[in-house]
């Protein structure tokens, strides 16, 4: 339907019917105008994201993963670092360890070889105050720590070696015959460090105080028994200076 039509339909509707008909009649007309040329309009495309929007946050997030993974790599190889390293110097100190071990191995066996005992130095002491400074402490199987039995025995020595300040002494640790060759050199030595830590702290000058660790290879009962090895578990004290 154009308007040219209307427009004839119109002026010949105009002349047929009188001026009282004309108005309802293109009142019609115009609604059927309206019908066909009216309804909602459709509704509007949303804009479509920047292309450029897209790209930009695609890099962020590209950007933010690669350094994700670049810290989970740099983290491994540090872990790994550590490890390898910690594992070298534990290969390190049981070497040392095991070197020390034959060490005192071969000393104590050219000794018994030789028939000769370790130097001892006179300690200028009355018989009964020598032993007494040479009198050993025990310690329970696998410890270190000071028993109750051997506290008094450390207070006495710490009377003598003030009494008498020009002495110095060596603390031996000794261990039974269980357990590794390098663990027991190991305990050895902490055993003998606890001895000196409690001189020193008592008073008696560091200097004054040497330790070494035989570990198991210089036994005072060599039987296979309790009773042997708990004579074992122990630090021995020799003068190393004495007299005045």
């Amino acid at each position: 339907m154009t308007l040219t039509w209307l427009h004839d339909r119109f002026s010949s509707a105009r002349w047929r019917l009188g001026p009282c008909t004309l108005a309802p009649w293109l009142l019609g007309v115009c609604t059927l105008v309206l019908v066909g040329c009216g309804g909602n309009p459709p509704p509007a495309t949303p804009p479509a994201p920047l292309a450029t929007d897209s790209l930009r946050a695609q890099q962020v997030a590209d950007s933010v993963a690669a350094a994700a993974r670049r810290d989970s790599v740099l983290a491994a190889a540090r872990r790994d670092s550590a490890v390898a390293r910690s594992r070298a110097d534990s290969i390190v100190r049981a070497e040392r360890e095991r070197a020390r071990a034959d060490s005192v191995r071969a000393e104590v066996l050219r000794d018994a070889a030789e028939g000769t005992a370790p130097d001892s130095v006179p300690s200028g002491l009355d018989a009964a105050r020598a032993a007494a400074l040479a009198r050993p402490i025990h310690f329970d199987l696998d410890r270190a720590d000071l028993t109750a039995e051997a506290t008094p025995l450390l207070d006495e020595k710490l009377a003598i070696l003030r009494a008498n300040p020009w002495l110095e002494i060596q603390i031996e640790g000794h261990c039974d015959e269980r357990g590794p060759d390098e663990y027991n050199l190991a305990l050895g030595n902490r055993r003998a460090a606890a001895a000196k830590r409690y001189l020193v702290e008592h008073g008696v000058a560091e200097v004054r105080i040497a330790i070494i660790s035989y570990g198991e290879e210089r036994p005072v009962d060599p039987e296979h028994t309790e009773d042997a090895w708990a004579k074992n578990r122990r630090a021995e004290f020799v003068v190393t200076r004495g007299g005045r």
